[in-house]
């Protein structure tokens, strides 16, 4: 892996220890489809959210729901080029879909829609947990890998990550 590589691979951008905790949370086949249908559909309804926030910018300078289409979008192409790229045309055409409902919506009636559930991994969770259940998709179909042996490293990190969890709640259980 060269260095460009590696720099890219830090904190939240992790991709192989993202996806490691990810699928090591996400095992039961009723969670992972529950995330599957899910999280797609609460970033939508963020996004039609953010149209209807008053701004002193006109769009599309003051378009926060633009904005944060771009920024996921951006996040996505840093970890993945091509997983990313198709992650981000969706994500830009929820956006494309979300300010067409906000029109026809109205501001009223967005104010109705009721907002995802709040936890304290914030950038996990809002930034890269889409992503993760995308690529869950793309390699549970296809096959996909970002890169030759990311499954087989994210494997090993997922159990690591099992095991870690397992003898935690054993050591909470004697005590």
């Amino acid at each position: 892996m060269g260095a460009k590589q590696a720099a890219r691979r830090r904190g939240v951008l992790d991709l192989e220890a993202q996806f490691a905790f990810f699928r090591s949370q996400h095992q039961h086949p009723v969670n992972a489809a529950a995330h599957a249908l899910l999280a797609w559909p609460i970033l939508f309804a963020n996004l039609l959210i953010l149209h209807f926030l008053p701004l002193p910018l006109p769009a599309p300078a003051g378009d926060p729901a633009l904005a944060l289409a771009l920024a996921y979008a951006a996040a996505y192409l840093a970890v993945d080029r091509r997983a990313g790229a198709l992650a981000g045309l969706l994500f830009l055409a929820a956006w494309a879909a979300s300010r067409a409902l906000a029109a026809r919506l109205g501001f009223g009636a967005s104010w109705k829609l009721k907002k995802g559930p709040t936890v304290s991994e914030l950038p996990q969770v809002f930034l890269m947990e889409p992503f993760l259940i995308f690529l869950q998709i793309l390699n549970n179909l296809f096959g996909y890998e970002p890169y030759p042996g990311f499954c087989k490293n994210v494997d090993i990190k997922m159990e690591a990550a099992i095991r870690e969890r397992r003898e935690l709640e054993q050591r909470k259980a004697t005590v």
